[in-house]
């Protein structure tokens, strides 16, 4: 088991950019680290990292043991999972990333079910709204919100998530109702610093299409920022439905042509490598999520 500590402490250094990193990531100290890569070079003979004070870098023989270090640990974690299925149980790590807003109002109510049906899961959530490589995170899990999933991982897709366009009753009555699309030119429109359309909106009402291309004041990557200048009366947001509903149900927001949605529509995809074995953890948690999660993501969230 050291000698497994000591391989992942490498990996997850290569992975994460520093020992500092990898020693956040397991929950322990960066001497900690420092002694378990040391312990490596002791053992082979030769430095695997060149250090300096911008960068962590593997040396040749670094790079070389990383390699192996990857196939070994996948190799671990397999037993581990066979070991946990002879036994009739699903165990052991699982780090997930998730977009911010999703994770909060979305993920979180549903994980203590999750965690009491699979109390042996030692689960690790981490949310932020960066497109980061998972997997060079150190991520078995990611659940990312978008139209089309990366082409070089394996996708599940969960569920749709509809957005549509709000604003708040105070804006609209102080700037009118938008009644088309092509209306929209005219309204102060808040930006999803994310989305692969920039400032233009692609919306659809069945089989009648539009394309606007809308200005605004305020763009960001972050749902949650764009729906509270929303509701304080800054413009108009296309948002999904699950960031807007605890709002409407409160009279702080109202749909704006209801009738239009975003085109095409964006789905919530489950990603994970391509080229190994699903991991049990991994398929409890996405098994249970496509059970759990609405057809479309447009529930009210209390």
């Amino acid at each position: 088991m050291a000698q497994l500590d000591a391989l992942q402490a490498l990996v997850l250094s290569k992975q994460l950019g520093s020992f500092a990193a990898a020693a956040r990531t397991l929950g322990v100290t960066r001497s900690h680290i420092s002694k378990l890569i040391a312990s490596l070079e002791a053992d082979y003979g030769t430095a695997l990292f060149v250090r300096s004070t911008r960068a962590l870098a593997l040396t040749g023989a670094g790079a070389t043991l990383h390699d192996y270090a990857v196939d070994l640990l996948a190799i671990a974690a397999e037993a581990r999972e066979a070991m946990a299925a002879l036994r009739g149980t699903v165990a052991g790590p699982l780090r997930v990333n998730a977009p911010m807003s999703f994770g909060k109002l979305v993920l979180a109510p549903l994980l203590p079910q999750f965690l009491a049906q699979h109390p042996k899961i030692e689960l690790r959530v981490e949310l932020n709204d960066r497109l980061i490589d998972p997997f060079e995170h150190g991520f078995d899990l990611t659940l990312r919100i978008a139209q089309l999933p990366d082409s070089s991982l394996a996708a599940r897709r969960m569920c749709a998530v509809p957005r549509a366009i709000y604003a708040a009753p105070g804006y609209l009555q102080a700037h009118g109702v938008p009644d088309s699309p092509k209306a929209l030119k005219t309204h102060r429109c808040l930006n999803y610093a994310h989305a692969n359309t920039g400032h233009v909106w692609h919306l659809g009402k069945g089989r009648e299409k539009a394309n606007v291309a809308v200005g605004g004041p305020l763009c960001s990557n972050n749902g949650d920022l764009l729906v509270e200048a929303a509701v304080a009366g800054a413009g108009l947001i296309l948002q999904p439905g699950f960031l807007a509903a605890r709002h409407i149900a409160a009279g702080r927001l109202v749909p704006v042509l209801p009738q239009w949605q975003e085109f095409p529509e964006i789905s919530l995809y489950a990603l994970y490598p391509a080229t190994r074995r699903v991991p049990t953890t991994v398929r409890a948690l996405v098994d249970y999520l496509v059970t759990a999660l609405p057809p479309a993501m447009t529930a009210a969230v209390p």
